[in-house]
């Protein structure tokens, strides 16, 4: 079976709250609000409990407000939210990337101590094509922060690492998309009177 794709999922659990609120079956909706707060990774709060939520107080109104089920997803999101994003991410101060490389051979002990060096930024790799490939997989199994392509010319080639600030701009990226979510989930509560 295909996964669903976020935008369909926040669908579905706006979907299943209502279903399971038309059965009257509140054990049920208990349980399904405590199975998407504990599974993040497949119900994240982001992209499918802010949308699902917004939905049904769009369908529904204020009368979300008495709705214990809601209220509970609402503040497990609150939370969750608060908790990752009460701070803005940090700017790295140096260059260095804490790393432990599976690979014990000479060209990847070179690029761990690189990784780990906090000032050098680029590092040049002379070797061979199958070196430059091993260092290439290495990389890319490891999910290091860096870019590498190959000088060509010379023999033999030169691959060239640099890091990058990925994953730094990454939890810039969440923390402005947990910001944005925040908006749109703490007035769901608010009162007409």
């Amino acid at each position: 079976e295909e996964e669903k794709t976020e935008p369909e999922k926040h669908v579905t659990v706006a979907n299943l709250f209502d279903a399971l609120g038309e059965l009257t079956a509140a054990e049920l909706r208990r349980k399904a609000v405590d199975t998407i707060a504990s599974s993040p990774a497949a119900f994240d709060p982001v992209s499918v409990v802010v949308p699902a939520l917004s939905l049904l107080s769009q369908w529904h109104g204020e009368r979300v407000n008495a709705d214990a089920s809601f209220l509970q997803l609402w503040q497990h999101a609150a939370e969750f939210l608060l908790a990752r994003s009460e701070h803005p991410p940090e700017p790295p101060r140096d260059w260095r990337q804490s790393v432990t490389l599976s690979c014990r051979c000479e060209d990847c002990r070179e690029l761990q101590s690189f990784t780990r060096n906090p000032a050098e930024h680029a590092h040049r790799f002379r070797v061979r094509k199958d070196r430059r490939q091993h260092l290439h997989e290495t990389i890319k199994q490891h999910s290091l922060d860096m870019t590498h392509v190959t000088e060509r010319k010379g023999s033999p080639q030169t691959l060239v690492c640099a890091k990058t600030r990925g994953a730094y701009q990454r939890r810039c990226a969440q923390y402005r998309a947990d910001l944005a979510s925040m908006t749109v989930l703490f007035p769901l509560l608010r009162t007409g009177g």
